[in-house]
């Protein structure tokens, strides 16, 4: 009976959740509707959107698990380094993106370098995006297990129906939709937790008298040059390893005008830094409680990731968790939903599109909604298969941006800003950099292998390499087509 009020509120926002995506059906009538939205968001569904995107499972649960380990320096990567890509996209390439005639970074390989390109690129774009989405569901899975003694298994394949249910009908219009709200339920949740967090351990000097020596030090604790290495691959795996995204991709091709798509990207990554601090403040409440014996260090079982849900059940009456929990389901809802369309986005649009045009077979835009639909519904059932792999909540999500960052920051980067590349390059600089990932992988046994900061920049340097050598190369073979012949 304790657990049935927190359960009623979870279930009618679950169920607000799918009526969200039911209505946004009804204004999508094309693949232009369900891919970009029409093109026409303001800037407060760009910013809520990127926010809701970005501050998913990974965030609260793994940046809170961390902070509690290490401190700021243990969440370097996320929040901070991955709120600097969107200041860095914002300032940088939105504008570019937005002078495009594409609705997808597939096709921006597509036709700068070429089909062959594009589905390299598309490829390798998708594990990464299946482990992103599978990271949230899994969050969900632990949260419901830990506070309601339900099945984790349960709370994973409910998790995963909702999701592929509200993003398969309303497409990119249903997640910036929820995603709007979705945001708002989490600044709820993160007030109130942290207002009953300083309340139980004493106010807010009481909490930061407890911050261990170097728990507020950000740079590296050594001075040696392999901890500035270190240091350095912690930033860029996640900073440049989230600018090629799809899904901010289609943020930018979404939003009204240039404008819009570019204040959007930088107030969001502001709100990203900002509130980014919220995890490291809880992960200190937890520890000024554990140490005044409010809460029992042993029910961590070693894994700090369970800090916050272990402190919301202990802090929060039947209501109250019940509102908290919604807004961390909420914030992690966003993220899954973003990931599980960006990648069936991959699949339908920059993959199958292509390939049935050269057939003939792909008749109109309806046609392009409909194979869409039923991506959303094939890409879940495989990031359920992938969640079903491993647990690691935070370490999956920096594989998941470093791989990335190794292979396709530079051919991204080289498809908006460079006339001297090729198609042979780039194809070359994205199987040297993930070879590189994957022998470390296999070698070490480990989705994060040692030393990692070797197999988080060592990819990146031999994709740019290769880019440049072979394009030299081939330079009289395949120039690629002009940037400025895409324009719209």
């Amino acid at each position: 009976m304790d657990n049935l009020i927190p359960l009623i509120i979870i279930s009618i926002f679950l169920l607000g959740i799918i009526l969200v995506g039911k209505f946004a059906s009804r204004r999508v009538e094309s693949s232009d509707d369900y891919i970009v939205a029409g093109r026409g968001a303001p800037l407060y569904l760009i910013v809520g959107t990127l926010f809701a995107t970005f501050w998913g499972g990974g965030t609260i649960i793994g940046a809170t698990g961390a902070a509690y380990t290490d401190g700021i320096f243990g969440v370097v990567e996320d929040p901070f380094a991955a709120g600097l890509a969107l200041i860095i996209l914002g300032l940088f390439f939105v504008g570019t993106l937005r002078k495009l005639k594409i609705m997808s970074i597939g096709e921006l390989y597509c036709k700068r370098f070429g089909k062959s390109a594009s589905y390299f690129a598309s490829a390798l774009m998708i594990p990464t995006y299946l482990i992103w989405t599978a990271v949230q569901l899994l969050a969900i899975g632990k949260i419901v297990n830990v506070l309601f003694e339900i099945p984790f298994m349960f709370g994973f394949i409910v998790a995963a129906l909702v999701v592929i249910l509200f993003t398969f009908m309303g497409g990119l219009v249903a997640v910036v939709w929820t995603d709007a709200i979705q945001m708002v339920i989490i600044f709820i949740g993160l007030i109130a937790i942290l207002i009953v967090g300083f309340n139980a351990a004493g106010g807010v000097t009481e909490v930061l008298s407890h911050a261990p020596e170097n728990y507020w030090n950000i740079l590296p604790r050594e001075t040696s040059f392999t901890s500035w290495i270190s240091y350095i691959a912690m930033w860029a795996g996640m900073a440049l390893g989230n600018i090629p995204s799809p899904d901010l991709a289609q943020r930018a091709f979404m939003a009204k005008d240039e404008k819009t798509a570019k204040r959007g990207m930088l107030i969001a990554g502001s709100l990203y830094w900002t509130l980014g601090f919220i995890p490291i403040i809880i992960a200190l409440i937890g520890k000024t409680l554990i140490s005044n014996g409010v809460i029992d260090a042993s029910l961590l079982n070693g894994d700090s990731e369970l800090l916050i849900t272990i402190l919301a059940k202990q802090l929060f009456g039947p209501i109250g968790l019940g509102i908290f929990v919604a807004s961390l389901i909420a914030a992690i809802l966003s993220s899954a939903s973003t990931s599980l369309f960006a990648t069936a986005v991959l699949f339908s649009n920059d993959i199958y599109k292509p390939l049935m045009e050269k057939k003939h077979i792909l008749k109109n835009s309806k046609h392009l909604l409909y194979v869409t639909r039923i991506f959303v519904v094939i890409v879940g059932i495989l990031a359920i298969l992938v969640g079903l792999s491993s647990d690691r909540i935070y370490d999956l999500t920096i594989f998941a941006f470093t791989l990335q960052f190794g292979v396709l920051f530079f051919p991204f980067i080289f498809a908006l800003k460079s006339k001297s590349v090729n198609t042979y390059g780039i194809i070359a600089g994205m199987l040297g950099g993930l070879t590189v990932n994957l022998t470390g992988v296999i070698l070490e046994k480990s989705i994060i292998p040692e030393p990692w900061e070797f197999y988080t920049l060592v990819p990146a340097i031999v994709n740019l390499l290769l880019i440049l050598i072979v394009s030299y190369i081939t330079r009289q073979k395949n120039q690629g087509v002009p940037l400025e012949k895409l324009y719209l």
